[in-house]
């Protein structure tokens, strides 16, 4: 099956696509680096078409939880939507009338809002909580929504003065949070695994930068960026949970929201950066990485995708790219702003 563009037409990157739960809607961003706005789009199958989310007030002021933003009056934000599971609902982080950075559910609702940042939001598989970063405390520290009271103040989980906690990640079943400890030394990842009695405890200690882990659907294992090897590029891992990281590939394009997983846990699909082959699509098996194949996407200068796999059993695959390749009917004219794709695997 053909890629088909499916984003609006913008002058401005489009990143970040993310499916719902059960693939009838997705959203992604568009970043216009110009103006530094982004914005959200929610994308249907079904009608083919993408509404744009609305931004609740005006500007924000920028932080590292929220990408480095700075503010003027013509910015605006929208970013790091995550989906509430078997319902077409999300919430997301974006620049308000507050002058700051706060979460707001899709129909423009504020929620947990502070001064101080707030972002990385984080809904869980079993849709009962929300965990995000927030800057509340003058770092960024981790806090647990409960999405049946949301004026219910959140729970504060982390609170380690050396270290701003991010990229929050759920396991499965909802009982288990890894995530991104940020320290002038370096990040690596943690684990809190009993959330009533919150204590981190650590599950890599390299140097430079460990990020954006992800759990398998089967909540065994954990996948994450590293360039602990070689400082200028990050490569793919794979860990048992509290187990020693094996290598899956090098070079790889990191992901906006963290390696994706195959629905069935198998595999990891990824973009090799090899801009000679303009960076394909690959995936590579955790237990046989050699077993590696490249997916005929048809799509060039690959970034950030995402999976969902269908009520029918069919899989769908998001991609941000710059364009098609000659052989899938594309030219070098519409390699300039990227765009979202949608392929079926």
């Amino acid at each position: 099956m053909d890629a088909v563009a499916i984003s609006v037409p913008v002058s401005a990157n489009c990143q970040a696509p993310r499916w719902s739960s059960d693939g009838t809607a997705l959203v992604y961003e568009t970043n216009d680096h110009a103006k530094k706005n982004v914005d959200l789009y929610v994308y249907s199958p079904s009608s083919h078409s993408s509404r744009k989310v609305v931004i609740p007030g005006a500007s924000g002021a920028g932080s590292a939880v929220t990408a480095g933003f700075t503010t003027v009056a013509s910015e605006k934000v929208a970013h790091e939507a995550s989906w509430a599971a078997g319902q077409n609902r999300f919430v997301y982080s974006a620049s308000g009338t507050a002058g700051d950075y706060d979460l707001y559910l899709d129909t423009g609702t504020r929620i947990a809002p502070a001064a101080g940042a707030d972002g990385n939001p984080a809904w869980s598989p079993d849709g009962r909580h929300i965990a995000f970063t927030s800057a509340r405390t003058g770092q960024g520290d981790l806090y647990l929504l409960d999405a049946a009271a949301l004026d219910t103040p959140p729970l504060k989980l982390t609170g380690d003065p050396t270290s701003s906690e991010v990229y929050p990640a759920w396991s499965p079943d909802s009982a288990s949070i890894v995530f991104v400890g940020h320290t002038a030394k370096g990040d690596n990842l943690y684990l809190l695994d009993n959330l009533q009695f919150p204590a981190p405890r650590p599950l890599t200690a390299w140097p430079r930068v460990q990020t954006r882990p992800t759990f398998s659907p089967d909540g065994k294992r954990v996948a994450f960026y590293s360039n602990h090897d070689v400082a200028d590029r990050f490569d793919l891992y794979v860990m048992s949970v509290g187990g020693t990281p094996t290598l899956v590939a090098r070079d790889v394009v990191m992901n906006a929201r963290g390696p994706t997983w195959t629905p069935d846990g198998v595999a990891l699909v990824y973009v090799q950066h090899d801009p000679d082959h303009f960076d394909p699509v690959r995936k590579a098996p955790w237990a046989d990485p050699t077993q590696v194949s490249t997916l005929p996407t048809g799509t060039v200068g690959n970034g950030d995708l995402d999976i969902a796999k269908r009520a029918d059993g069919s899989l769908w695959l998001a991609i941000a790219a710059q364009g098609l390749s000659e052989a899938a009917g594309g030219g070098t004219s519409e390699r300039d702003f990227m765009k979202v794709y949608i392929v079926g695997l």
